[in-house]
This record gives structure tokens, sequence and C-alpha cells, in this order.
């Protein structure tokens, strides 16, 4: 079980788990794993939960330097514990109280694919925006450090 959650968590590594916009709107965050739960018999589901710190590099003006979100992991293994697919959802209300929700898939290569589905406020106009999260540190078996880049 111990390789497995350790599987996880470096292959589906909750901090890739971010949102961004379009253009130059990139930037960086932390992710802090606060729920866990496993369960399957002829394979594995890991479902998380973290708590993040999204820093943007670049926001325009108007824009807050960073904010916190909230997003949930479903990873799936088959007999092996190489994940076999995942997908998540972040949740986010700006200092301004602006909503943005996004959500994504893991990808063959490590990254993930995230998506722009909701938003209100000034995160409205990043609704369809994508963008692509990488994990640039795996702090322990709980914590990451990652990035994210616009890919539109």
């Amino acid at each position: 079980m111990k390789n497995f959650t350790i599987a996880a968590l470096i292959a589906c590594s909750p901090a890739l788990v971010f949102a961004g916009g379009h253009g130059s709107l990139a930037g960086h965050g932390t992710g802090v794993t606060i729920d866990n739960y496993h369960g399957g018999k002829t394979g594995g589901l890991v479902m998380q939960t973290t708590q993040d710190v999204w820093i943007w590099d670049n926001p325009p003006e108007g824009f807050p330097a960073a904010s916190t979100a909230t997003c949930n992991q479903y990873i799936a293994f088959g007999a092996t514990p190489q994940p076999i697919g995942g997908t998540f959802v972040c949740r986010s209300v700006d200092p301004d109280g602006d909503v943005l929700l996004n959500t994504g898939a893991f990808q063959p290569d490590g990254s993930a694919m995230i998506k722009s589905i909701a938003a209100t406020g000034k995160w409205a106009a990043y609704v369809g925006a994508s963008w692509i999260g990488k994990t640039t540190i795996q702090a322990g078996e709980n914590a990451t450090v990652y990035t994210f880049t616009p890919t539109n």
C-alpha cells in the first residue's frame, strides 16, 4: 500500500492542479495533501484533496499576486502501481471574491492538462483557457511545488 501511495503522489502529484490564464498568465504553486482515500480490489483508486497556493508570475493589473485553491484528484491504478488515468477539479475564490473553477487530466508524460471551465469577475475572460502543469519538486509524500504555463 505504501508503494501504491508513493506512486500516486509522484506520478499524479496533487500539485499539478492549478489555474492560470490566457497569454502570459503563468506561475507556480504549492500543494499540500489534506485528505487521502485508497480503495479497490482489482486495481486501485486514490482520491486526494489538496490545499494549494497559486502565485502568478505577471498578473494583469487588478489581479491578485497569489490566491488559494482546494483541489480534488481521482487517480486510477490497474494491476501495477503505475497510474492508468486520473482527473481533477480545482476551485478557488480569490481575495476579491471572484471564483475560478478548473478541471483537468493527468497526461502520460507526468504533466497535467488544465482547463478553466467556469469563472466570475476578472476571471470570466479566462473560461476556456488551458495550461500545462509540471511538478518541479516533490517535497515528501504530501507536498509538491509546481509550475503552470498557458497553452493558448
